[in-house]
């Protein structure tokens, strides 16, 4: 049996979940480059600590806040009113999310775009459970007024964003792995550095 801790392991969990990533870090930022950058960056820390990430149960839990954080931080703001032939369905939805605040908007996304319960959702978002509970359904019904959709029609509001994620082309695993493995090298290095200094 394949070790999940192996390489290939992480191979196959880069393959399973980067397209997945992507669309929820371009749902939450509107900055499709920006959220592929993210993405990649988070996958080459996953890479560097993967002996840790791969024990964990769920090990997106670990790279999705690494690849929302960044994504946020690297965006710029409607990004996509710049673009031009956007198609209006994407252009809209992206709209709507752009109105909501963004801890709302990551709750929203956490609730339709992962399979995680509510309690974790709360987790993740920094929140307690009332207050994810809360901030869902204000969310809910902003981003259902904003894109003129019924409350269940959200998550193909959010599947149109879908083709432009599809479009994108991931750097192979070994080019991912390569710079997690430099990256780990350049910390051991300024660790060793840091102590000769102390």
């Amino acid at each position: 049996r394949l070790s999940r801790r192996s390489p290939e392991g992480f191979e196959t969990f880069y393959k399973d979940v980067r397209s997945g990533l992507l669309l929820q870090t371009y749902a939450l930022t509107g900055d499709l480059h920006a959220s592929e950058k993210a993405v990649r960056d988070a996958m080459v820390v996953a890479w560097h600590h993967w002996r840790k990430v791969s024990r964990l149960d769920d090990s997106e839990e670990y790279v999705r806040p690494l690849a929302w954080t960044r994504a946020l931080r690297r965006s710029s703001a409607r990004w996509w009113s710049r673009m031009k032939g956007l198609d209006p369905d994407v252009s809209a939805t992206l709209d709507a999310l752009a109105k909501l605040p963004v801890g709302q908007r990551r709750i929203l996304l956490l609730s339709h775009l992962t399979a995680l319960p509510l309690e974790q959702i709360a987790r993740e978002a920094g929140v307690t459970r009332p207050v994810a509970e809360r901030d869902l359904q204000s969310a809910t019904a902003q981003f259902a007024v904003h894109r003129g959709v019924e409350s269940y029609g959200i998550r193909s509001a959010l599947d149109s964003l879908r083709p432009q994620v599809d479009e994108v082309r991931w750097p192979r695993p070994s080019i991912i792995t390569r710079a997690g493995s430099a990256r780990r090298r350049s910390h051991t290095a300024f660790g060793v550095a840091a102590a000769v200094a102390a």
